[in-house]
Protein backbone atom coordinates (compact mmCIF):
# COMPACT_ATOMS: atom_id res chain seq x y z
CA UNK A 1 0.00 0.00 0.00
CA UNK A 2 1.77 3.27 -0.66
CA UNK A 3 2.07 5.91 1.97
CA UNK A 4 -0.40 8.64 0.72
CA UNK A 5 -2.98 5.87 0.97
CA UNK A 6 -2.00 4.27 4.34
CA UNK A 7 -1.97 8.20 5.66
CA UNK A 8 -5.27 9.11 4.71
CA UNK A 9 -7.02 6.36 5.81
CA UNK A 10 -5.42 6.56 9.28
CA UNK A 11 -6.72 10.21 9.12
CA UNK A 12 -9.92 9.41 7.99
CA UNK A 13 -10.01 6.23 10.73
CA UNK A 14 -8.95 9.17 13.50
CA UNK A 15 -12.14 11.56 12.38
CA UNK A 16 -14.49 8.64 12.51
CA UNK A 17 -13.11 8.16 15.97
CA UNK A 18 -13.71 11.79 17.03
CA UNK A 19 -17.68 11.45 16.06
CA UNK A 20 -17.99 8.50 17.38
CA UNK A 21 -16.69 9.99 20.91
CA UNK A 22 -18.73 12.99 19.82
CA UNK A 23 -22.26 10.92 19.83
CA UNK A 24 -21.50 9.08 23.08
CA UNK A 25 -20.71 12.08 24.82
CA UNK A 26 -23.94 13.35 23.55
CA UNK A 27 -25.91 10.26 24.36
CA UNK A 28 -24.35 9.94 27.90
CA UNK A 29 -25.59 13.85 28.52
CA UNK A 30 -28.86 13.42 26.96
CA UNK A 31 -29.95 9.64 28.58
CA UNK A 32 -28.44 10.88 31.95
CA UNK A 33 -31.85 12.46 33.03
CA UNK A 34 -33.29 9.82 32.77
CA UNK A 35 -31.31 7.38 34.53
CA UNK A 36 -29.87 7.17 38.05
CA UNK A 37 -26.44 5.95 36.76
CA UNK A 38 -24.66 5.44 40.15
CA UNK A 39 -27.70 3.50 41.29
CA UNK A 40 -28.38 0.85 37.89
CA UNK A 41 -31.53 0.20 38.83
CA UNK A 42 -34.89 0.03 37.20
CA UNK A 43 -38.81 -0.28 38.71
CA UNK A 44 -39.70 -3.82 38.43
CA UNK A 45 -44.26 -4.63 36.48
CA UNK A 46 -46.30 -4.63 39.85
CA UNK A 47 -49.72 -4.88 40.52
CA UNK A 48 -51.25 -3.36 43.95
CA UNK A 49 -54.66 -4.50 45.36
CA UNK A 50 -56.75 -3.79 48.18
CA UNK A 51 -59.01 -5.21 49.61
CA UNK A 52 -61.17 -3.62 53.40
CA UNK A 53 -58.54 -5.87 55.62
CA UNK A 54 -55.41 -6.35 53.65
CA UNK A 55 -53.08 -4.63 50.56
CA UNK A 56 -51.43 -7.44 48.50
CA UNK A 57 -48.39 -5.96 46.30
CA UNK A 58 -47.14 -8.76 43.49
CA UNK A 59 -44.02 -7.69 41.41
CA UNK A 60 -42.56 -9.61 38.37
CA UNK A 61 -38.92 -9.83 39.76
CA UNK A 62 -37.20 -11.60 36.01
CA UNK A 63 -33.70 -12.37 36.55
CA UNK A 64 -33.62 -12.73 40.42
CA UNK A 65 -33.37 -16.64 41.30
CA UNK A 66 -33.28 -16.59 44.73
CA UNK A 67 -35.19 -14.87 47.82
CA UNK A 68 -31.93 -13.62 49.80
CA UNK A 69 -31.36 -11.13 47.13
CA UNK A 70 -35.01 -9.54 48.00
CA UNK A 71 -34.84 -6.69 50.60
CA UNK A 72 -38.41 -5.69 51.72
CA UNK A 73 -38.97 -3.56 54.51
CA UNK A 74 -41.54 -0.81 55.72
CA UNK A 75 -39.73 2.70 56.66
CA UNK A 76 -42.23 5.01 57.90
CA UNK A 77 -45.51 4.28 55.49
CA UNK A 78 -43.50 2.91 52.60
CA UNK A 79 -42.99 -0.18 51.17
CA UNK A 80 -39.92 -0.61 50.30
CA UNK A 81 -38.26 -3.35 47.84
CA UNK A 82 -34.75 -4.16 46.36
CA UNK A 83 -33.66 -7.17 44.61
CA UNK A 84 -30.55 -8.04 42.61
CA UNK A 85 -30.54 -9.70 39.34
CA UNK A 86 -28.39 -12.88 39.35
CA UNK A 87 -26.21 -10.82 36.54
CA UNK A 88 -26.64 -7.32 35.07
CA UNK A 89 -28.83 -6.87 32.33
CA UNK A 90 -27.79 -4.28 29.49
CA UNK A 91 -28.92 -3.59 25.95
CA UNK A 92 -26.22 -3.74 23.48
CA UNK A 93 -26.25 -0.21 21.45
CA UNK A 94 -27.81 2.20 24.23
CA UNK A 95 -24.88 4.25 26.26
CA UNK A 96 -26.98 4.95 29.01
CA UNK A 97 -27.30 1.19 29.74
CA UNK A 98 -24.03 0.29 28.40
CA UNK A 99 -22.84 -0.67 32.04
CA UNK A 100 -25.83 -2.93 32.99
CA UNK A 101 -28.63 -2.65 35.34
CA UNK A 102 -27.94 -4.64 38.41
CA UNK A 103 -31.10 -3.82 40.86
CA UNK A 104 -35.16 -3.92 40.81
CA UNK A 105 -36.16 -0.46 43.20
CA UNK A 106 -39.64 -0.51 44.19
CA UNK A 107 -41.41 2.25 46.63
CA UNK A 108 -45.27 1.90 47.53
CA UNK A 109 -46.87 4.38 49.90
CA UNK A 110 -49.05 2.97 52.41
CA UNK A 111 -51.98 3.96 54.57
CA UNK A 112 -51.66 4.75 58.62
CA UNK A 113 -53.73 1.43 59.20
CA UNK A 114 -51.22 -1.10 58.12
CA UNK A 115 -50.46 -3.83 60.69
CA UNK A 116 -46.59 -4.41 60.15
CA UNK A 117 -46.62 -7.11 62.33
CA UNK A 118 -48.39 -9.31 59.87
CA UNK A 119 -46.71 -8.60 57.18
CA UNK A 120 -46.10 -11.97 54.66
CA UNK A 121 -43.40 -11.97 51.47
CA UNK A 122 -43.28 -14.98 49.77
CA UNK A 123 -41.52 -15.31 45.95
CA UNK A 124 -41.77 -17.86 43.41
CA UNK A 125 -41.14 -18.51 39.92
CA UNK A 126 -39.94 -14.75 39.84
CA UNK A 127 -42.80 -13.20 41.52
CA UNK A 128 -42.69 -11.59 44.76
CA UNK A 129 -45.92 -11.33 46.30
CA UNK A 130 -46.30 -9.07 49.76
CA UNK A 131 -49.72 -9.56 51.69
CA UNK A 132 -50.33 -6.45 54.24
CA UNK A 133 -52.66 -6.70 56.77
CA UNK A 134 -54.70 -3.77 57.79
CA UNK A 135 -56.13 -2.87 61.07
CA UNK A 136 -59.62 -2.54 60.52
CA UNK A 137 -62.02 -1.11 63.37
CA UNK A 138 -64.96 -3.04 63.21
CA UNK A 139 -68.04 -2.07 65.73
CA UNK A 140 -71.66 -3.58 65.60
CA UNK A 141 -74.57 -0.86 65.19
CA UNK A 142 -77.79 -1.07 66.38
CA UNK A 143 -80.44 -0.93 64.22
CA UNK A 144 -83.48 0.65 65.42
Amino acid sequence: MEAWLKRQIEEMMREFQKIREEVERFEEEFFQSFTAREERTVVPLYEVRRSSDKIRVCADLAGVRDKENIDVRVEGRTLKIEAAFSRPFSLEGFVFLRGGVSKYRLEIPLPENIDVGGIKATFRKGVLEVEIPLKVEKFRVKVE
